[in-house]
């Protein structure tokens, strides 16, 4: 981990008694501040609903005059982004690739939310190609700290399987179904991330109405409290047009940030540094 740039800031305390009351309290805000709201979605299913969902929320969150940044982990260059209206020209493959500045990716949108596309294009990873992805690693570190919310998208594979921005999130939100597979795979996926880190679990439920969503939701609480010690949080069901539930964006904002102004990015490294996946971290 000497490489790594990402570190965990804590305010000394030999520092804080020279200070005022009202200074020190001061800097505390200053470093709060800095931390990064990272929230993932993960679904137990396609894709194309979850980046639905995540628009929303984000074009919600910046219409309130937050800087929203959300990462497509599946998206590649030159392929639209149907609910955002854009064509992203870079991807991030172009940063762990080309050595291009991860600003360059950056794609605005009519939403006022900064579109990034995952790429996902295999390539076989080599030492040097580690050294690249740490790089990029904190590269978008570095670039989420500008913002107030990233989303992450993290596609439709299996979030075991890959080295996802998931593993840097505080907050995930897992997008369930109502097919018969559904709450097997959102404790499979609650589960591995549960073990890289403590984090919060929010479940969304698509294709039921509320009452089947809470029996659903209960049938996952009652797994994860009994294996895993934990308690996710229900977040609702999807309208019956596909809408957010309306108290979510405000939900989002109340979330705790991380303690720490490095959040979950160790845990990322970490995953990465392990060396035991032969796939780059958005590969399907």
């Amino acid at each position: 981990m000497s490489r790594l740039e990402v570190s965990r800031w804590t305010m000394p305390e030999k520092v804080l008694p020279r200070l005022a009351p009202d200074q020190a309290e001061g800097l505390r805000r200053l470093f709060v501040e800095d931390v990064r709201r990272m929230i993932a979605m993960v679904p137990c299913g396609t894709a194309e609903l979850a980046a639905e969902q995540l628009a929303h929320l984000g074009s919600v969150l910046a219409a309130q005059g937050k800087r929203v940044l959300m990462l497509e982990e599946s998206l590649s260059a030159g392929h639209a982004h149907e609910a955002l209206a854009v064509t992203p020209e870079y991807d991030l493959d172009d940063v762990l690739n080309e050595g291009r500045d991860i600003e360059r990716v950056v794609t605005p949108t009519g939403l006022k939310v900064d579109l990034i596309a995952g790429g996902g294009r295999t390539r076989a990873l080599t030492q040097p190609r580690m050294e690249s992805r740490i790089g990029l690693v904190n590269a978008f570190y570095r670039l989420a700290g500008q913002y107030d919310v990233v989303l992450v998208n993290t596609g439709s594979d299996p979030i075991q399987s890959r080295a996802s921005f998931a593993w840097a999130c505080q907050d995930v939100i897992v997008l369930c179904h109502d097919h018969p597979d559904s709450v097997t795979q959102a404790y499979a996926q609650i589960k591995a991330l549960h073990q890289a880190g403590e984090r919060r679990f929010h479940l969304l439920f698509s294709g039921a109405e509320e009452p089947a969503a809470q029996t659903l939701f209960r049938r996952v609480a009652t797994v994860t409290r009994r294996h895993l010690h934990l308690m996710p949080s229900y977040l609702g069901a999807l309208s019956a047009s596909g809408g957010l539930p309306v108290g979510v964006p405000g939900q989002v904002l109340a979330w705790p940030l991380p303690e720490h102004q490095a959040g979950h990015f160790p845990a990322l490294m970490r995953r990465l540094l392990r060396g035991s996946h032969s796939r780059t971290y958005v590969s399907h």
